[in-house]
């Protein structure tokens, strides 16, 4: 079988790499265009989507699980830090409320190597992936926009911007939260719409300019100015910050308003920003000092009833928005790749096909769409107050998190990927 996989983000990378692993022929395609990056930079470093960008992301077991099953744990592991806990505070600093994170994963996830949440910066972790893509062999074309999905009676076509076209037995669409693939099986009505989310996210080098954290990951937040501040300690060494604010989404910015990446000569501005809401010292350090800044905006979709059509499956933010505000987006799609990796592993023929994007939109739809949804509720819960005042909200976040700690509230459940496919299978009609 021959796969035509769309986008070299996370979820790309794994995926062409899970389905090599299953015996599976796989080819990449992205829309960056190398070349032009490079006539464009005047001689500057290359700034593309792939490349040395964004902050930290956050691996819970649903994702490790995923990364063991396909031999990379170990690397992940070696260039990433543990993240046993979350903290929640006031802009200030004060009222601190404390998730204890490995104790409640152990409920759910017997494997001690991977209770605890891994935090490892997204240009690291894609490295590891690209890098086991090129290991495996796996071809990979740049330049490749995708405007037209052509579905044959066996096999599907890929057509590029440039002319050119891919041809292969199935079609992934992994090309995130602005997914041409999306639009080209689905429609236009299903493309992202803007959430009025706008911010920064900045790495630095916590040695070097001395900056102290306690916390592995802290949350502050204003509820009435709507203003959120994110920090995570990706290592002893390296930390991360996100800044966010909410304002009211802009359907003119629905379509076209992308952000640039890379604005050091920012980081001033936006310290004297959020020293003005008055965070702690360290955290207006970390962005201050910050040696990489990204702007981001962020983006939801629509939910589908289905992640396939024909011989086009979706995965990833392709798949499901996450407002990635709970820690749920990157590990719903590696749980995507999961799914896909154990189906194909166990149903690798072209005549299985059709079984197995069936079984894959039956299992991962409701499970996606319940991960948005709390998504969507955390993200809520960040920019609104309830009507008796921002303490009392912040008493609610205490509460919940209260309950949490002490197994009176289940957080999230882990999806395991080889138990709910070997379940499916099982329960198909017998031919």
């Amino acid at each position: 079988m021959n796969v035509v996989v769309i986008g070299t983000g996370l979820v790309g990378a794994a995926t062409a790499f899970a389905l090599h692993k299953a015996g599976i022929t796989c080819t990449l395609y992205d829309q960056v265009d190398l070349v032009a990056a490079a006539l464009n930079s005047n001689g500057t470093p290359i700034d593309v989507d792939f490349g040395d960008t964004g902050g930290s992301v956050l691996l819970a077991p649903s994702a490790t699980r995923v990364l063991k099953s396909l031999g990379l744990f170990d690397e992940v592991v070696a260039q990433s830090s543990t993240s046993p806990h979350v903290h929640w505070y006031k802009m200030d600093g004060s009222a601190a409320v404390q998730l204890d994170v490995v104790p409640l994963n152990a409920r759910m996830e017997p494997d001690p190597e991977l209770q605890a949440p891994l935090q490892i910066l997204r240009s690291k972790l894609h490295n590891i992936l690209l890098k086991a893509c090129q290991q495996a062999g796996i071809r990979m074309f740049m330049g490749k926009k995708l405007v037209r999905v052509e579905e044959q009676a066996y096999s599907v076509t890929a057509h590029f911007a440039d002319g050119s076209t891919a041809k292969g037995d199935l079609l992934v669409g992994a090309d995130g939260i602005h997914s041409a693939t999306r639009r080209a099986i689905f429609g236009e009505s299903s493309k992202s719409q803007f959430t009025g989310v706008l911010g920064y996210i900045g790495v630095v080098d916590l040695v070097a300019n001395n900056i102290k954290m306690n916390e592995t990951c802290g949350f502050y937040i204003d509820r009435v100015k709507k203003e959120l501040v994110c920090t995570f300690r990706v290592s002893e060494q390296i930390g991360a910050i996100n800044i966010m604010t909410f304002h009211e989404p802009d359907p003119e910015e629905t379509e076209g308003w992308r952000p640039y990446s890379d604005l050091p000569k920012h980081s001033a501005r936006l310290a004297e920003l959020i020293r003005g809401w008055g965070v702690p010292n360290h955290v207006e350090q970390m962005i201050r000092q910050a040696y990489r800044i990204s702007p981001a905006s962020i983006y939801d979709l629509p939910d589908l009833d289905v992640y396939h059509k024909g011989r086009t499956v979706l995965v990833g933010d392709a798949a499901h928005g996450m407002v990635p505000n709970a820690g749920l987006g990157l590990g719903t799609g590696m749980e995507d790749v999961g799914a896909l990796f154990e189906l194909f592993k166990r149903l690798p023929g072209q005549k299985d096909l059709h079984s197995v994007l069936s079984i894959y939109s039956k299992l991962r739809v409701p499970q996606a769409t319940a991960n948005a949804n709390r998504s969507r509720e955390m993200a809520k819960q960040y920019y609104s107050s309830s009507v008796l005042g921002p303490s009392f909200s912040h008493f609610l976040l205490r509460a919940g998190i209260f309950a949490f700690n002490h197994n009176l509230m289940k957080f999230y459940s882990i999806f395991d990927c080889p138990k709910e496919v070997e379940r499916a299978i099982a329960s198909m009609p017998k031919a």
